[in-house]
């Protein structure tokens, strides 16, 4: 899951929630499939908005504000 150099970009209804992978192992990026439970202490992040959003998730895996991307795969290209 973290081996891409761009965000992963999703559109998210108002009110859903989206539970969004921690441990990297998912074979759903960027989306939680149950892998964690191979990694005891890990959970998915769940994400849930109030209003028609896009979201765009750190594809790299060295954003400081996981699960979200900051832009810092562009400095590790």
């Amino acid at each position: 899951m973290f081996d891409k150099k761009s965000p992963y970009e999703i559109q998210v209804e108002a009110g859903k929630t989206v539970y969004i992978c921690r441990c990297g192992d998912t074979h759903t990026p960027p989306f939680c499939d149950g892998s964690h439970k191979a990694h005891p202490g890990i959970t998915p992040h769940a994400v849930t908005v109030e209003k028609d959003q896009t979201l765009f998730l750190c594809g790299c895996g060295n954003s400081a504000n996981l699960p979200h991307c900051d832009g810092t795969h562009n400095k590790t290209q």
